[in-house]
């Protein structure tokens, strides 16, 4: 290709073709499942929450926190490739118009997010009268313009010190847009235009120290590679990723879960498959992952069929994932050439993810039962958790 307008045009071709073919596997009817049901008692707890919230509630505060933290988090999205580090030198003039074109798809990747928080808060600064309708609908697009100042912002950071410090700089935006949103929100509408003047200036400062710089490809091919490597692991929840190698850990204070292996031992696909969850990072973090939301959930939600509703969707999540995670490997193990029937394998997997089930039951029980009490829900909770899962490990399909 001659010019990086084609380049970028083929290359953004190639990439939405790449989510598009994970993203089938991920947003299946079990994700869309625990989505709706989530989702449903999330905001059937937020509904009852606001009918009882306090007008003096600081709704604009918690509001500038939650935004502003969707707002700073800004990378740039290049879809650089390491061979670019020498293909990209003849053209390196055009440059600028192939990273014009990788801003705005970043801003624009990127604007959901905030905008579906603020979306989320509306009725909580309706119902606290934090501020009227202009004042919100103009909020809506000063929340556009900060998410495309900060990715330019990061972006230029990540140009001239090639990452380093970009932490500082996220916090230093942070403080800013806390502060300018906060400021809109309350009576004093005016004194918005301090942030707004940091904000120019520290925009200013940063496009200037990039100037000085050469384009430092290899940081952004890495931060690219290391983008894709965070999605290839989140689609290997879902389906097997050939471009993902998973991490292995010991994780020698789990050792006692292990008995020891002993010569003629009949269960050796038992132990196999205990030891791959326990050792594997990607299958082994999902799970304390997904029983942390869980227990989260059990502690914080305070209406009893929101937490069930809640608590159940994740015993699903945890279960259906876990199956495919430990069933999923390469078309021929060493432990095929055990003499073993073919359905052990998918006996201890059964087995495992039913005992790991147990496990998060049980912690959610506790957690549920420091924050209810002695009550019935607790012995619910406990007991949706393994129906759920049972359920689920029964009615998963074997792998073909």
């Amino acid at each position: 290709m001659n010019n990086f307008s084609e380049m970028w045009s083929a290359r953004f071709f190639d990439y939405m073709r790449e989510l598009q073919r994970y993203m089938q596997y991920i947003f299946t009817g079990h994700l869309a499942i625990v989505l709706v049901f989530t989702i449903g008692a999330g905001g059937y707890a937020y509904s009852e929450w606001l009918k009882e919230v306090s007008v003096d509630f600081p709704a604009a505060i918690l509001t500038a926190l939650v935004i502003s933290g969707a707002l700073v988090y800004s990378p740039p999205v290049t879809l650089l490739k390491p061979a670019d580090i020498v293909f990209f030198l003849p053209l390196e003039t055009q440059l600028p118009h192939y990273l014009g074109k990788a801003l705005k798809w970043s801003t624009f990747s990127q604007i959901p997010l905030p905008l579906v928080l603020y979306i989320v808060a509306l009725p909580l600064l309706s119902a606290t009268e934090t501020a009227t309708g202009a004042v919100l609908l103009w909020l809506a697009v000063f929340i556009i313009v900060l998410k495309w100042l900060f990715v330019e912002t990061e972006f230029s950071v990540h140009y001239a010190r090639a990452g380093a410090g970009v932490w500082t700089d996220r916090l230093v935006r942070f403080v800013i847009a806390t502060v300018f949103i906060y400021l809109w929100l309350s009576p004093n509408l005016y004194l918005i235009l301090i942030p707004a003047v940091v904000m120019g200036i520290y925009l200013a400062y940063w496009h200037k120290q990039k100037m000085q710089k050469p384009f430092p490809y290899e940081h952004f091919i890495t931060l690219e590679q290391n983008r894709m490597m965070r999605f290839y692991r989140f689609a290997n929840y879902f389906t097997d990723v050939p471009h993902l190698k998973g991490a292995i850990s010991r994780r020698r204070w789990l050792g006692f879960t292990m008995q020891p292996p002993t010569f003629g031992r009949t269960k050796s696909q038992q132990f196999l498959v205990r030891r791959t969850f326990l050792r594997t990072d990607d299958s082994f973090w999902l799970w304390v992952r997904l029983t942390g939301i869980s227990m989260f959930g059990a502690y914080f939600i305070s209406i009893p069929i929101a937490i069930m509703v809640f608590v159940g969707a994740l015993a699903f999540a945890s279960s259906i994932q876990l199956i495919y995670a430990l069933r999923s490997g390469d078309d021929f193990r060493m432990d095929m050439l055990f003499p073993e029937p073919p359905t052990a394998r998918g006996s201890a997997i059964q087995k495992t993810v039913r005992g790991v089930q147990w496990i998060q039951a049980l912690f959610v029980a506790i957690v549920s039962l420091f924050a209810l009490g002695w009550s019935v829900t607790v012995v619910v909770l406990f007991l949706i958790v393994i129906i759920v899962s049972e359920l689920t490990i029964r009615s998963a399909k074997e792998k073909e």
